[in-house]
């Protein structure tokens, strides 16, 4: 398996790299094996697009496909720097976009509910009390 070998000391290199510059790449490291076992199982040696889709799409919820076919495409782009024959897959290819709530803004007197109820926290002879109602105000 001196193609797969080949892949494995890509990624070493890459995490390698990577951590150098002060990544800490646990989840990156998982998903880089197991994408390195999914392509040998299909005698690939470089990075496909088709196979980076189909490992990622494993995945059950969008978040994490996107997660995984993120990191292949960081270590693709990564690799073809010393081997064209890695494909680049494209950028975004599940569209995933991560969405944040709206911040709700309390209202002066939903501040001072709020400071009233961490005075009434128990035990009542302790610096709990005063400790929340100070963080809050």
């Amino acid at each position: 398996m001196v193609g797969g070998d080949r892949v494995i000391k890509a990624i070493q290199s890459y995490l390698a790299v990577r951590r150098t510059a002060g990544f800490a790449l646990c989840e990156t490291e998982y998903f880089l094996r197991s994408f390195a076992q999914f392509a040998a199982a299909r005698q690939q040696t470089h990075v496909r697009t088709a196979t980076a889709i189909a490992w990622a799409s494993e995945s059950e919820s969008v978040a994490q496909r996107h997660r995984r076919y993120q990191t292949v495409f960081r270590f693709a782009r990564y690799i073809r720097l010393e081997d064209q024959s890695h494909e680049l897959p494209p950028t975004n290819h599940f569209g995933y976009r991560k969405t944040r709530r709206v911040p709700y803004i309390y209202s002066r007197v939903e501040i001072d509910r709020l400071i009233l109820a961490a005075t009434q926290l128990r035990p009542p002879d302790t610096l709990r009390p005063h400790t929340y109602a100070a963080l809050l105000t």
